[in-house]
C-alpha cells in the first residue's frame, strides 16, 4: 500500500526572487489558457501529445517558457480535457436514465485557468540544495531560495511549497513531514517528482 506524504515548505526569497517567481507562474498561466483555447478550437482536443506538438513551438516563443515547462503546460491542459469530456460522457449517461435533465456544460467555452500556480519538474525544474535551500527556475534564470520546514498553519501572504513523497522506506515518515532537510532524506527515499508553487 502506498502512502502519500504532503510536506509543507515555506519558502523565503528576497524581493527579487519573489518577482522572478510571481513573472514566471503568470506566464505559466497565460500559456495554459493559451493552450486551452487551442485545445477548444480543435475539437476540444485532450491528447497530450497532440496538444504539445501543435503548441510547443508558440509556447516557447511567446511565453519564453524554459524547455520543459513548455511541456508540462499541454500535459496540463490535456489533463483537464480528458476529465471535462468525462464529465460529460457521465451527464449524457444520467440523462438518458433519467437521473438529471441539466445537460454539462463544462465544454461549451475554453477551460479556463485562474489560479497563478505552476508545476515544477524534479532535476528539471527544481532541485534541492544542502542547508534547506532550493534550486527553482525562473524566467530570469535559477534563483537559490531558502526554505524553513512545516508549519501547520502558514500565513495567507507567504509563498509555499508542497511535495508529495513516497513514504516507502521511510524509517520515520512522521518525523519527515514535520522537518525536512534533504541530506536526511537522501538516504531514506525520492525526492518527489513534482512540485506546485504559489504565491498566496
Amino acid at each position: 500500500m502506498k502512502v502519500t506524504i504532503t510536506a509543507k515548505l515555506k519558502l523565503s526569497p528576497t524581493p527579487e526572487q519573489f518577482a522572478a517567481l510571481r513573472t514566471t507562474q503568470l506566464a505559466y498561466r497565460d500559456a495554459l489558457n493559451y493552450v486551452s483555447r487551442y485545445a477548444f478550437e480543435h475539437q476540444k482536443m485532450s491528447n497530450k501529445v497532440r496538444l504539445q506538438e501543435g503548441t510547443y513551438s508558440e509556447v516557447r516563443a511567446r511565453y519564453k517558457l524554459p524547455a520543459q515547462m513548455a511541456c508540462s503546460v499541454p500535459r496540463q491542459v490535456g489533463g483537464t480535457y480528458k476529465t471535462l469530456w468525462t464529465k460529460v460522457k457521465q451527464n449524457g449517461a444520467h440523462r438518458k436514465a433519467g437521473m438529471t435533465k441539466k445537460r454539462y456544460k463544462g465544454l461549451d467555452h475554453p477551460a479556463k485557468f485562474l489560479s497563478p500556480t505552476l508545476t515544477y519538474q524534479l532535476g528539471h525544474d527544481y532541485s534541492f540544495k544542502t542547508a534547506c535551500h532550493v534550486s527553482i527556475l525562473t524566467l530570469q534564470g535559477r534563483v537559490i531560495v531558502s526554505y524553513s520546514g512545516y508549519e501547520s498553519t502558514l500565513p495567507s501572504s507567504s509563498m509555499v511549497l508542497t511535495s508529495a513523497l513516497p513514504s516507502s522506506g521511510m524509517t520515520n515518515p512522521r518525523s519527515t513531514s514535520i522537518c525536512w532537510c534533504p541530506w536526511r532524506l537522501r538516504e531514506q527515499t525520492r525526492f518527489p517528482k513534482h512540485i506546485t508553487v504559489w504565491l498566496g
